[in-house]
């Protein structure tokens, strides 16, 4: 078991990939580690359109993290949109960082990808989306919320959210 671990474990380069169709069941090991109630089927369903459809004037997709050996080790969704207040601005949702040793430096690829992005499509800011949903602890929440504030990032707003129960003929659109 160690040996595999080590296999995982930074510091080696980091990579940052975006996602494409032939990665969406590599990456879902990731996903289910911290989501345990997401399926395959739903992560394939939700993946599929984002790495499917390109489009130049609003930008968007998964982008992973990666080890030399092709680990996914961090992942996160992004779209370029117009903000009100900011212009043009790069949304970050769904962040999945591994739980293991080195996390930090995983953390550190996804924020310097995640800037280098904003930067090549001309956004003046980055909003990030975080969902108890794929971080679901205390400890995960506060570890994420340092992170984001020492790496030059404030936390603004509250983002609520309301559960709708929808018929099954309704949830497979």
């Amino acid at each position: 078991m160690f040996a595999m671990l080590q296999n995982l474990l930074p510091p080696e380069p980091l990579a940052p990939r975006l996602l494409d169709r032939e990665m969406i069941d590599r990456a879902y090991p990731l996903v289910r580690s911290i989501a345990a109630g997401i399926t395959l089927d739903r992560w394939t369903r939700f993946a599929r359109p984002l790495v499917t459809s390109r489009s130049t004037s609003r930008p968007h997709g998964l982008m992973t993290i990666q080890n030399a050996a092709g680990y996914i080790l961090g992942l996160f969704g992004f779209e370029v949109r117009d903000d009100l207040q900011d212009g043009r601005t790069l949304a970050i949702e769904n962040i999945v960082i591994a739980n293991i040793p080195g996390r930090d430096t995983i953390w550190g690829a996804v924020i310097s990808t995640a800037e280098n992005l904003a930067r090549m499509h001309g956004c003046r800011a980055i909003r990030a989306g975080l969902s108890d949903e794929l971080d679901p602890s205390d400890s995960d929440r506060a570890w994420l919320t340092n992170s984001f504030e020492s790496a030059g990032y404030s936390l603004e707003g509250v983002r609520a959210c309301k559960r709708i129960e929808v018929s099954d003929a309704a949830n497979a659109h």
